[in-house]
């Protein structure tokens, strides 16, 4: 990527967290965000289609550390003893917690949680070598994990507490047994 483009998306991307945990999502302007990343309009348009595509690009931005982490995540893993990936799962989700909880309350948390979340179930299923032909159970399970993850941090809870919510996510996950077919 050329250096005066990554500089720009640097540039509103700062800009565009900083403006969110000031006044949340849906009242930030493509003039105030300009400004504010020290860019005019035409630059603006030239990199972002919409103030919700950049939105969504900035989002995307925060949440490439959990899918890049997702990758790693073997699925016996999450079997055998899911504290860990849940731990490390809420560890990446906690680095952002104040862009996410300004987040959660814009017009496009909705669908990009569910991408997200396809994502890192896809990227998971396929780092195992799991189909959802062959291994309906597993990607069942997988699904369970990562949406308990996200949606835990989504969710409009008082506050973040990482313990109690690794707690209950892997309380659920353990009481989850293989039915006999």
């Amino acid at each position: 990527m050329d250096r005066r483009v990554k500089r720009t998306k640097t540039a509103v991307f700062n800009a565009v967290m900083e403006l969110i945990v000031e006044k949340g999502t849906d009242k930030i302007t493509v003039l105030e965000l300009c400004k504010r990343a020290d860019i005019n309009k035409s630059t603006f348009y030239l990199h972002y289609s919409s103030m919700e595509d950049c939105l969504e690009q900035c989002f995307q931005s925060i949440m490439n550390g959990i899918v890049e982490l997702s990758k790693q995540i073997k699925f016996e893993d999450i079997k055998r003893n899911p504290r860990p990936v849940i731990e490390r799962l809420l560890d990446e989700a906690e680095k952002q917690i104040d862009y996410l909880i300004k987040f959660k309350d814009s017009n496009i948390c909705g669908p990009s949680i569910k991408i997200l979340k396809d994502t890192i179930v896809k990227t998971i299923a396929q780092n195992n070598g799991f189909n959802p032909d062959d291994n309906y159970y597993e990607i069942a399970l997988i699904s369970f994990a990562v949406a308990g993850c996200v949606d835990a941090v989504i969710v409009p809870l008082p506050y973040f507490n990482k313990e109690e919510l690794t707690n209950a996510i892997v309380a659920m996950l353990q009481s989850k047994s293989r039915p006999v077919v």
